[in-house]
């Protein structure tokens, strides 16, 4: 590979670090005009530095993500609809069993809709610490109120008594959203009250590559002074214990394209988060689990559940950062990864929206409109190319003859850039393609992988652009045009073994790690290869041109 390319490669480095340090995540604001929010502006919690008991730190814990089910009878069990999904409660416990998802079909069988939950397991279970005393109440049976509010959202108020504890929990949910809000009051003597929410131990597949699917299963969370994180359930072994300090926004499992998660209101928070690595029947962890602890302040507690897909526009609406659910680009490209990715994600949904195109052609597009946008610097930079190599005779003359002088080699070489109209710095320029274009890269990546907008999307012989090619023809075409970008930039160039043996190496290699990852990201690629080869087929002639003598 030419120096320029490993060049640019550090500059890449430099300019992820330079940016989290002059870009540090700032604390997100206290208070918000997003309607959704409005809810638990009454609600506070505790001031940050409030401390869980330590009995909450290990017993209850421990206690309340005890996984034996209680398999609710029929007559036990409420079935609300929505416009957007079918819900299902438990009057034991006061539970969520189920969310099936009408818009979205479950593509690992051969009907029904994607629907999260599990068989004989809640979505949700809670407990409560009493001033250090742990109360399970997923064994309570709660009586029932159901209603509907002015605005057409559906209630289910659920109250019971347990242990001279007097607990009410209400659930509205949104006929036009995937949102379920939950207020909550406990009456009790105990002076600190918490509640522990367990959320789900797994969510059952919905794709046609289950494996891959079972290896999306993870748990997400958004503290108030970093980065959202993920942590995989593959990544907890079984029986490991790992607490995430608060105060947390939020927190969710997720597989490939489907959310579970909690939020807290704006100006609360939750306290920490527990979670733990369940018992493998393979290779794939596809069980663990993780318990919030809530804070209930002033008798009181509130909360929104999200039971949804992870499309852009529902979870920007929620706030919160919550549209970092699926955080891109790992813990030290997120700073840099996770705005481009997210500026992507929305142009291409804007152009499927005014062009009224399938999503196969959008990404034909927009690979092309890279293309033309990086035009210009492409120009500039393999102009600033042809100059060096021009020069680069004149330069190792200097170098041989003032070998032994270095202040005057420097001078001589000064003169050499002078005459040419260049500096020392024009070999830098031509790093410039291969370091801007790297960001929207490994953002690119991450949105082609996880984007549930491209989720079933066919696209000629493609039956679903979110997988890989099955026929393996994009990935071939892709390396083939790579190999045509390479051949034709050396053509009337210097000879250079290297750079000729990379030229062979680097699409035969790219073929292989592309072969199997999404079909969609393969046909941008291809479209921004071919895009490139006139620009290329110019440089080369007006190269050409240049090394004739006269």
């Amino acid at each position: 590979m030419e120096k320029r390319y490993f060049i640019a490669l550090l500059l890449a480095a430099a300019v992820v670090a330079i940016t989290q340090i002059l870009f540090p995540v700032s604390r997100p604001a206290a208070s918000s005009g997003n309607k959704r929010d409005s809810v638990g502006a009454s609600v506070r919690a505790p001031s940050l530095e409030t401390e869980v008991p330590a009995i909450s730190r290990s017993t209850a814990l421990q206690q309340s993500s005890d996984t034996s089910a209680v398999v609710p009878s029929t007559a036990d069990v409420r079935t609300v609809s929505t416009k957007r999904a079918v819900y299902r409660f438990s009057d034991v416990g006061a539970e969520p069993l189920s969310v099936s998802l009408r818009d979205y079909k479950n593509l690992s069988r051969p009907d029904g809709p994607v629907e999260l939950g599990t068989p004989n397991q809640p979505l949700m279970r809670y407990a409560l610490v009493l001033d250090g005393d742990t109360v399970s109440l997923y064994r309570t049976r709660f009586r029932l109120a159901q209603s509907t509010t002015p605005d057409d959202q559906q209630q289910l108020a659920y109250d019971a008594t347990v242990k001279d504890a007097h607990v009410a929990i209400t659930y509205s949910l949104n006929p036009e959203s995937y949102v379920v809000r939950i207020q909550g009051q406990v009456e009790a003597s105990a002076k600190q009250v918490f509640m522990l929410i367990q959320l789900p131990t797994t969510l059952r597949p919905a794709e046609s590559d289950t494996v891959a699917d079972l290896r999306n299963l993870a748990f997400s969370f958004k503290s108030t002074r970093e980065n959202a994180r993920i942590v995989p359930f593959g990544k907890l072994d079984p029986g490991e214990q790992k607490l995430e300090a608060g105060p947390l926004m939020w927190a969710a499992v997720k597989n490939k394209y489907f959310v579970f998660g909690l939020l807290s209101p704006v100006g609360s928070s939750f306290n920490e988060m527990m979670l733990k690595g369940g018992a493998r029947t393979s290779k794939l962890a596809t069980n663990a689990s993780a318990t919030i602890v809530k804070a209930v302040s002033n008798g009181a507690f509130a909360m929104d559940l999200y039971a949804g897909p992870q499309e852009s526009t529902q979870l920007i609406a929620l706030g919160r950062d919550f549209d970092h659910v699926n955080p891109y680009g790992w813990r030290i490209l997120q700073g840099v990864v996770q705005p481009i990715a997210a500026l992507c994600i929305r142009l291409l949904l804007w152009m499927h929206q005014v062009l009224r195109l399938s999503y196969g052609w959008v990404l034909v597009i927009f690979g092309i409109l890279i293309r033309v946008a990086l035009w210009p610097l492409n120009q500039s930079a393999m102009r600033s190319s042809m100059k060096m190599q021009e020069i680069q005779p004149k330069l190792a003359e200097v170098q041989k003859k003032y070998k032994d002088k270095p202040e005057k080699q420097r001078e001589e070489i000064m003169k050499v850039y002078s005459a040419a109209g260049a500096s020392p710095f024009t070999a830098l320029t031509g790093c410039l393609p291969a370091l801007i274009p790297m960001p929207v890269l490994f953002a690119l990546f991450f949105v082609f992988q996880n984007t549930i907008e491209f989720r079933g999307v066919p696209f000629m012989w493609l039956h679903d652009i979110s997988i890989k090619d099955p026929l393996y023809i994009l990935p071939v075409l892709m390396g083939i045009s790579m190999y045509a970008l390479s051949w034709i930039g050396l053509r009337n160039a210097p000879p250079n073994p290297q750079a000729k043996m990379m030229s062979y190496m680097f699409p035969v290699m790219m073929t292989f790690v592309l072969a199997n990852m999404a079909s969609g990201l393969n046909l941008y690629y291809t479209a921004q290869n071919i895009a490139a080869l006139p620009q290329q087929w110019l440089l080369s002639k007006e190269r050409a041109r240049r090394s004739k003598p006269g």
